[in-house]
């Protein structure tokens, strides 16, 4: 066992048996049977506080064990059904442990000094027993609920923050290798051909390509851009893209100004959702490919026809599953994925500045 372990261990020991030797202390102040006057007043108190301590611990621990067991059992179900099933196995837990406090602070009064008003309680319930019993199983239900949850929220704390760590390296890397290289060895034919047949377009094809790889290169780190900023990414994008296709895919958006200048999107999501239409549509010159980009009540509508291409190659759908998980981690609303026969639409949450 590690010495940080050990000392994490000493510090819980100690800090249970403080916490049950506070809780004896009240519950002593109950039980009317304890009289200052008496002779065996402090040594009766001594007793009973180390057996509350000794029994709480036990029960205590108890209780941890039958959480954990409990948990890891339904670590797949609801929440809700979690809930009730804790909080029945609690209850349960605690009116026996109750009871078996009761029994056992009864039979030490008897056998050390004696006394058989806590078994005459015992035996026969009475007001004092009854709430006696219901703060030791508060004691019991409370602190564990307490450290248990508080471990469970440190956990959720560290898991968040680790897929947030892993939401932007997975981030980064999406957008460093989503313009894959075959797009950009692809380029590089395309300008070779263009530098001897056309200087002029040759010169614009270098700086809109310039500016694509400008863009992942800035953006890689952030969350969230603006749909304009996107917008001139996508618009650097299509550029080299149709130059390659030969002007054989039409393009439409149809957006509000506001929308534009406001709504905030992830960095590469339309170019994702371009670059899956166009490798995944069969499209000519006389059989365009069509993309439209809208919007509708609080969704960005993406949307092409589709005509897929015969290959032996399946999709592996990583660029809109890597949209989905962003959209996840972002917010609580996710894309929505619709495909029909002659029709594939990709709906993105609308997502304003607070």
């Amino acid at each position: 066992m590690s010495p940080s372990i050990h000392k994490y261990l000493t510090y819980k020991i100690i800090a249970r048996i403080i916490v049950l030797t506070l809780f004896g202390l009240i519950f002593k102040s109950f039980d009317l049977s304890f009289i200052k006057d008496n002779p065996d007043y402090n040594t009766r108190s001594l007793v009973f506080v180390t057996m509350y301590v000794v029994v709480g611990f036990i029960i205590w621990e108890g209780a941890v064990r039958i959480s954990k067991f409990t948990e890891r059992k339904l670590s797949q179900s609801a929440n809700r059904k979690k809930l009730i099933v804790l909080c029945s196995v609690f209850l349960l837990y605690g009116v026996i442990a109750a009871f078996v406090f009761g029994f056992i602070y009864a039979v030490t009064d008897i056998l050390f000094f004696n006394r058989y008003e806590a078994w005459d309680s015992f035996t026969l319930p009475s007001y004092d027993l009854i709430f006696g019993s219901f703060l030791f199983y508060f004691l019991i239900l409370a602190f564990n609920g307490i450290i248990f949850y508080y471990r469970q929220w440190r956990e959720n704390l560290l898991h968040t923050e680790r897929l947030m760590r892993e939401n932007t390296e997975a981030k980064y890397e999406a957008l460093r290798n989503q313009i894959d290289p075959h797009f950009f060895f692809n380029s590089l034919s395309v300008l070779t051909n263009l530098v001897y047949k056309d200087p002029d377009i040759a010169a614009d094809y270098i700086t809109q390509l310039a500016k694509t790889y400008r863009y992942i290169l800035d953006k890689k780190f952030e969350n969230m851009v603006t749909l304009e900023t996107e917008l001139n990414f996508l618009e650097s994008y299509l550029f080299l893209i149709n130059i390659r296709h030969q002007n054989s895919i039409n393009i439409e958006i149809d957006l509000d100004d506001n929308i534009i200048k406001k709504c905030l999107i992830a960095p590469a999501t339309l170019q994702m959702l371009f670059e899956n239409a166009i490798k995944h549509t069969r499209f000519s010159l006389t059989s365009p490919l069509s993309i439209s980009l809208k919007k509708e009540d609080n969704w960005l509508i993406v949307k092409n026809n589709l005509c897929k291409k015969q290959s032996s190659e399946a999709s592996s759908g990583l660029g809109l599953e890597n949209i989905k998980k962003r959209y996840e981690l972002i917010g609580n609303n996710s894309i929505i994925i619709c495909e029909s026969n002659d029709s594939f639409i990709v709906k993105i949450p609308v997502i304003l500045p607070l």
